[in-house]
């Protein structure tokens, strides 16, 4: 199993570096209970939490099984462009190891999973949506991935 939470905590302290300009499809930042920093943007949801969404995003650790049922460990470059990513385009997340389950229908049997989980508070519009739709398949492509789990949830009232 890997050490997740060593290797995540150390690239939490490297200095943030710049991404390539198509890294994403909008460069707004976004998230963590500051309204959208879209151009034109009034900011008037700012501090109203009943427009707050939570973004959750769970990332592999491990590839999906080979056809023998073993798993190999995902690339620690393609975990850590990912966490530049994130730092890129959020203004902040929450970042937890995570446990999950799934069921395999082509080998009929259920596989546990190892997981990253990153969470983000903030206000999506409909700009956003289409630059986290594609940035998830861009994350299904970069994992090998049949699916890559992201929800939008309510946050609910911010104390």
């Amino acid at each position: 199993m890997p050490t997740v939470p060593l290797e995540i905590d150390e690239m939490q302290r490297r200095p943030v570096r710049s991404l390539p300009k198509k890294t994403l499809v909008v460069r707004s930042r976004i998230g963590s209970g500051v309204a959208l920093a879209t151009p034109g943007g009034s900011g008037r949801w700012k501090d109203n939490p009943h427009h707050w969404q939570t973004l959750i995003l769970l990332l592999p650790l491990l590839y999906n099984p080979d056809t023998e049922g073993h798993r190999k460990p995902v690339s620690k470059v393609l975990i850590q462009r990912t966490v530049e990513e994130m730092r890129e385009t959020f203004s902040g997340y929450t970042l937890l190891p995570a446990k999950g389950w799934y069921w395999d229908d082509v080998r009929m049997m259920g596989v546990s999973d190892d997981l990253m989980r990153f969470e983000v508070d903030g206000v999506f519009t409909g700009i956003d949506l289409c630059a986290l739709h594609e940035w998830k398949r861009k994350l299904r492509r970069r994992f090998k991935q049949d699916y890559i789990y992201m929800r939008l949830v309510p946050s609910g009232v911010a104390i």
